[in-house]
């Protein structure tokens, strides 16, 4: 439903499209396929370069959303893989995934009442996507997605940010599909600045390309968003988004008509996609050879299409293989090899279903062109009314483009008033046909109409529909501006203007030299004998006569007599190679006994230079635990001599900062405990240090126990240099929790959470459900020793720090360590 850029009078034709589409027989052409990619980055990429090929040669007769079915059904990939990145990047299937891909939505909703919260959350974005994204906009379809969103958005109140985005992303789509395009682009406007604000890079460019895949052609703030999404996946070396990316902004620029830069991103294309062995690149090629035959570059227009054809390798690719088929038509009737134009047309046509029409149906107009332009009118005529009897056009593009074959063909068996009525109908049906869409079949019809009302006279209708083909010719069609030339020198002769014809007749052979120039000619041969194998028939009639044929039999027993010689020298000089080599491995043998000896001895230097080195390491291991051991005696020395001094102290802010500098003395104490007591002198096993840590604080400091503790740490150990610091931060916060957040012997909880956050990142999450902090304080220029070394703690573990109110205080800590050593226990969470 992204592309909703044709939906009057194309989009009534979408859900007849997709019923054709979504019968069985893809998923019956498509087998398991070897050929197809185990990682979901290139599963998902190949959905979304497929299905922007078949949006794009469709011209606006599918919309984005039933174009994505089709690569699905073929491949037998989820259509939610297209959809679900945000939250389920490994692509692994939920259970309700599974139920969808099935269409058993009623159990899929069945299962709602029996999930968990975010197993919850996320089968109600599923069920939303599965609505929102059905091809059409039908408003029961939009009407049951509300009701799952709506419940999403509920629920992610209390969730991840990660959910709160997809959730009204989601949302921002069902606008979109509700006919409120505007509300929806300002929803996705939000999301990326909430993402850019948390540093999820990634989520804001894939919410650029969500929003931009929603504007029009042509809307300037629709290559915006891709170009900004483009530099974000760079940076991140996100190379499978880049190229997703690429294919959009290359067609925008198509649609733009700007095929110059249209084709520098696609060889970009190209050459990414080799870089991760995506190997379905045959749209890219596709479309460079089809640039290639409009600029009259029939060389390249052969070669790409050679290496489109090439990178069809499996069973599930050939359900698009017409296409390819007939663009190789298409360049053989350009190099007027029209019979052999015709064997490729023929080829596009084997296969013909019900479901492959939107890639075979090209196929019927290349040939029934072809066979006029030979000659052969009748043979036309009989093809499109087979066509038209078991395959009836069945979309805006089809049955106009009908009308002007069928105008074509009775202009060519003289029946006048039969091609002008068919022309007619062309011409009115094309004038409702959307801008975008057009491509060179406009002014190849135009022209060939200018012709008909030409010949039968009409020489100022000719002229009128001639300068309407010329108004939409590219600069880059340069066989279009030889025909436009050619048709204005038949025209300006008819009507007696000899120095116009003249003149028009000069630029039309300009363009034909560009064209058909020499060399281009030599060089398509070149490439027609390299590539085409049907030729080599021709080469064997060489040999039919007698004569060739005893002389081949002549020359067969020459080269046998001399194959027999020639074996009789080499077996004679084997031997003497062979004698040659065993003199060799004699003198070989010697030296390696040689050799052997000394081997021996320097193994024998290596085992005592091991020896003493291991006696090093376990002499470097004893003094790093002495050090160690030190260090805690120091530190539980200075820890008496702040306790002796409390005994004393009368004031009781300095008996207050004394018990500060104890417990933070205790939270290091514990950490160089574990070192001593660890075999591992350099990390920190985190979920057991936690523990004990909250322990000794819990035993301190909340002694009528009114506190619970709720711990969730991920099994991992952390270096010396963050582990102290993190637990100097855990021991202020839990402490300032303990004196000030619950009041008069309030009971309330604190939970603490150490987990990954992304694949390179830790966060520290510290809540409790006090009395929060007070309305009018500003952290950001509030100071206290405990808030300020908090600070200072967290840019010591090059992190963010951060603390608010939210249903009590949250601080929160968010770090990449140094390293990551998992633990080998399987504590994932206590609770005191």
């Amino acid at each position: 439903m992204e592309c909703k850029c044709f939906l009057t009078p194309l989009g009534k034709l979408v859900s007849g499209l997709v019923a054709i589409f979504a019968i069985p027989v893809y998923v019956a052409n498509a087998q398991p396929d070897s050929a197809l990619y185990s990682d979901v980055a290139r599963q998902r990429l190949l959905i979304r370069i497929t299905a922007q090929y078949i949006h794009t040669i469709s011209q606006g007769q599918i919309d984005m959303d039933s174009a994505i079915r089709i690569p699905c059904n073929v491949y037998q990939l989820s259509p939610l893989h297209a959809y679900n990145e945000g939250y389920n990047a490994d692509g692994k299937p939920s259970a309700g995934t599974r139920l969808l891909d099935a269409g058993k939505v009623m159990e899929a909703r069945a299962l709602l009442n029996k999930l968990p919260q975010e197993a919850r959350l996320r089968l109600l974005v599923d069920l939303g996507s599965y609505f929102v994204f059905k091809p059409g906009a039908e408003k029961a379809d939009l009407d049951q997605a509300s009701t799952y969103i709506n419940e999403a958005l509920l629920l992610s109140k209390k969730a991840s940010i990660q959910w709160q985005v997809e959730s009204r992303a989601l949302r921002a789509h069902w606008l979109d599909q509700s006919g409120l395009a505007a509300e929806g682009q300002k929803v996705f406007d939000e999301l990326i600045t909430l993402c850019d604000r948390s540093g999820n890079s990634l989520a804001s460019a894939r919410l650029l390309l969500r929003a931009g895949e929603l504007l029009h052609y042509g809307n300037p703030e629709r290559l915006v968003k891709f170009e900004k999404a483009l530099s974000i996946f760079k940076k991140a070396r996100a190379i499978d988004k880049e190229i997703e990316t690429l294919s959009l902004i290359n067609i925008e620029y198509f649609v733009a008509k700007k095929y110059d830069v249209a084709e520098t991103y696609l060889r970009t294309i190209v050459n990414l996609q080799a870089q991760i062995n995506f190997r379905h690149q045959q749209y890219p090629y596709d479309a460079l050879s089809w640039l290639a035959y409009r600029k009259g570059s029939l060389t390249d227009a052969l070669a790409y299409s050679n290496k489109s054809l090439a990178s069809v390798a499996s069973k599930a690719d050939s359900t698009f293989i017409s296409y390819f088929y007939t663009r190789r038509g298409l360049v053989y009737e350009r190099l007027h090899k029209l019979n052999e134009s015709l064997t490729w047309y023929d080829k596009g046509l084997e296969n013909r279903t019900p479901g492959t029409r939107l890639f075979w149906y090209r196929a019927v107009i290349g040939k029934v062109l072809t066979l006029n332009e030979i000659g052969r009118a009748r043979e036309a005529l009989s093809l499109l009314k087979e066509t038209k009897r078991n395959y009836p056009p069945n979309s805006y593009f089809d049955k106009m483009h009908f009308a002007f074959l069928l105008g074509k063909t009775y202009a060519n068996l003289k029946k006048i008033s039969l091609a002008e009525s068919n022309y007619q109908v062309f011409l009115t049906m094309a004038e409702k046909f959307p801008v975008e869409y057009i491509h060179d079949e406009f002014p190849a019809a135009y022209f060939q109409i200018s012709t008909f009302y030409r010949t039968i006279g009409k020489t100022r209708q000719a002229r009128q529909y001639l300068e309407l083909g010329k108004d939409y010719t590219s600069a880059f069609d340069i066989v279009a501006k030889d025909n436009y030339y050619y048709n204005l020198f038949k025209i300006d002769s008819t009507e007696g203007r000899h120095l116009d014809a003249i003149r028009h007749l000069k630029h039309s052979y300009e363009f034909t030299d560009s064209v058909f120039s020499y060399d281009q000619r030599k060089r398509s041969e070149e490439l027609l004998v390299k590539y085409e194998a049907e030729k080599k028939d021709k080469n064997i009639q060489l040999l039919n006569s007698q004569y060739q044929l005893e002389r081949l039999r002549t020359e067969e027993a020459h080269r046998t007599r001399n194959l027999m010689l020639a074996g009789l020298v080499l077996l004679l000089i084997i031997i003497a190679l062979l004698f040659n080599r065993y003199l060799i491995k004699q003198k070989t043998n010697s030296k390696l006994v040689a050799n052997q000896r000394e081997l021996d001895q320097k193994n024998s230097f290596l085992e005592t230079l091991t020896t003493e080195q291991d006696k090093l390491l376990k002499e470097k291991e004893w003094l790093l635990k002495e050090v160690h051991h030190r260090v805690k005696n120091n530190l539980q020395m200075v820890t008496s001599l702040l306790y002796s001094q409390s005994v004393y102290l009368q004031d009781e802010t300095a008996k207050l900062a004394v018990k500060d500098s104890l417990r933070r003395m205790q939270a290091m104490a514990l950490i160089h405990q574990k070192l001593y007591q660890d075999e591992n002198t350099s990390t920190i096993a985190m979920p057991e240090y936690i523990y004990e840590l909250i322990s000794y604080l819990q035993e301190s400091f909340d002694e009528r126990g009114q506190i619970t503790f709720k711990q969730t740490i991920e099994p991992l150990s952390l270096d010396v240099a963050q582990a102290i610091p993190l637990g100097l931060i855990i021991t202020e916060s839990i402490v300032n929790t303990i004196k000030h957040a619950f009041l008069s012997g309030q009971k309330g909880i604190v939970s603490l959470e150490l987990l990954p956050d992304g694949p390179d990142f830790l966060v520290l999450k510290i809540a409790d459900n006090g009395i929060g902090l007070p309305t009018d304080l500003d952290t950001t220029e509030y100071t206290s020793l405990g808030l300020e070394l908090m600070q200072g703690l967290a840019r010591q573990l090059n992190g963010f720090f951060t603390i608010e109110s939210r249903n009590g205080v949250l601080v929160t800590v968010r770090f990449m360590p140094l390293s990551r050593h998992y633990a080998e226990t399987n504590l994932s969470e206590k609770i005191s």
